[in-house]
């Protein structure tokens, strides 16, 4: 059964008890590694063991927190659980790893994001949150590839929106002669 992990390894359970409930920031993360010094080098098992077993809502928690240690080799895991289908209504939010991969600048993510965002345009619509947040993670990734990615959306045949925010992240929207009010279904002001 999912989330039954807890008491597998005594230095993670630490861990778990101070992350607790609620936002992991950096400043929790902060003072996690303060209290465990060894969480940043020991974490990416257990999330790899917490992914395999479907703890969706630890994973998420934990992943958070080593969003803000950095260990090497957390991009490829977030990548894994973003590619997860065993996922369910309480899982992991597809739009916090795509957070967590932009904040991680994982230039390995660029081409997986691209394909969700083609993916998904379409199901996103019309409010486009989960896009828009793939589109600001490409612009923090800001490798060429990621560019590209992003000035493909901004000439291709996406919703205007989409054009609009990508154009932004690209500061490329006076160039291409995009309106803001009009691509994003306001109406410009009266003079």
């Amino acid at each position: 059964m999912p989330g039954t992990a807890v008491g597998v390894d005594p230095l993670i359970d630490r861990v778990d008890t101070l992350i607790g409930a609620g936002y992991v920031g950096k400043e929790k993360a902060t003072g996690v590694a303060a209290e465990v010094p060894e969480a940043g080098t020991r974490i990416l098992g257990r999330l790899r063991g917490m992914a395999d077993s479907g703890d969706w809502h630890r994973f998420e928690r934990f992943a958070a927190l080593a969003v803000h240690l950095h260990p090497d080799g957390l991009a490829g895991i977030l990548l894994s659980a973003l590619g997860s289908d065993a996922k369910d209504a309480r899982g992991v939010q597809v739009e916090d790893l795509v957070d967590m991969l932009g904040e991680l600048r994982a230039p390995e993510a660029v081409g997986p994001l691209g394909r969700l965002l083609h993916d998904r345009w379409e199901s996103d619509a019309p409010f486009f949150s989960l896009c828009t947040k793939i589109i600001r993670s490409l612009a923090e990734i800001g490798t060429p590839e990621a560019h590209a990615v992003l000035r493909d959306v901004a000439t291709g045949d996406r919703p205007e929106p989409l054009k609009w925010h990508a154009a932004e992240e690209l500061g490329i929207e006076e160039e291409l002669g995009f309106d803001e009010d009009e691509m994003l279904g306001g109406t410009a002001p009266a003079s």
